[in-house]
């Protein structure tokens, strides 16, 4: 079911991707703008996230096997990396290509650029709005990074605007300096998306936020007397979680393990039911 949903909104955004990405390609190739067709390979780079996100997430919902005893939830990881760097790439090109021609002005209709800025703006702000919604819902990161190019969409579209405003008052260079701005902000959002992924591909712990959620979750546990080693990371959607917990030395094995399996229902719990929650159970004894 979560990965039906998770296709469902990059499809919808892919559908939209496409539909914005012809439309600025076609108008800024026909009036020579150059932040328009720069937004145009914007919106037509988050098609291709889309088409990177739907992948990782049908990869990501094939149940755990021998060969991944923990599931598959890392391709989600990697569809967002492979997505970020393409990202930066294309970033760097943009920025590129508008300044080697900054000497040269172009003169589109600054209304036309506007109006079609505007409508982008519009749309993809709506769709990073309902894409995060359903990534919070999911606990997906590769659907919040798609959002996030969503929403990065929609400030270059904003940056845009404000180039063809500046030709509407007759500043011809507004155009190429608006496109320069579009390939930073691309730039800029890709290396935070690629950073996030190497945290997680290198085992990194949960969030400060999370980390003190669990902690509650633990201590509330009637019966637990201490805890240590906890260790935290994530594997695509699910958290995974490892800790050592102190009971009383005179409780049985039965007893003990009731805890144990009261601990790890209420860390599951405190992370929103997606979690992985593994309860080493030690003695506590005095001193």
């Amino acid at each position: 079911m979560f990965a039906r949903e998770g296709v469902r909104i990059a499809v919808l955004g892919g559908g939209i991707n496409l539909a914005l990405s012809g439309l600025k390609l076609s108008l800024g190739a026909i009036f020579g703008s150059a932040a328009l067709v720069a937004d145009g390979v914007h919106s037509l780079t988050d098609l291709v996230t889309d088409l990177v996100v739907i992948g990782g997430i049908r990869l990501a919902a094939r149940p755990a096997d021998h060969t991944h005893a923990y599931g598959h939830g890392k391709f989600e990881t990697l569809a967002g990396g492979l997505a970020a760097l393409a990202l930066v790439v294309t970033g760097a090109w943009l920025v590129w290509d508008a300044a080697r021609d900054f000497s040269t002005p172009s003169h589109p209709p600054g209304a036309l650029v506007m109006g079609t800025a505007f409508l982008s703006l519009v749309t993809k702000e709506w769709l990073f709005r309902i894409t995060r919604r359903v990534a919070t819902h999911l606990g997906s990161q590769a659907l919040q990074a798609n959002a996030w190019h969503h929403r990065t969409d929609a400030l270059s579209s904003g940056a845009v605007m404000l180039g063809g405003g500046m030709v509407a008052l007759g500043y011809p260079g507004g155009d190429r300096l608006a496109a320069v701005t579009v390939g930073a902000l691309v730039i800029l959002a890709a290396l935070r998306l690629v950073g996030q992924t190497l945290h997680e591909l290198s085992e990194g712990a949960l969030p400060p936020e999370d980390r003190r959620r669990i902690v509650a979750a633990i201590e509330a546990v009637p019966g637990v007397e201490g805890w240590h080693r906890l260790r935290t990371r994530r594997v695509g959607r699910q958290a995974v979680v490892d800790v050592h917990v102190q009971v009383n030395p005179q409780l049985s094995v039965e007893k003990a393990h009731h805890i144990a399996s009261e601990v790890e229902r209420e860390v599951a719990q405190a992370l929103g039911g997606r979690a992985s929650v593994t309860v080493h159970v030690e003695p506590q004894f005095p001193g």
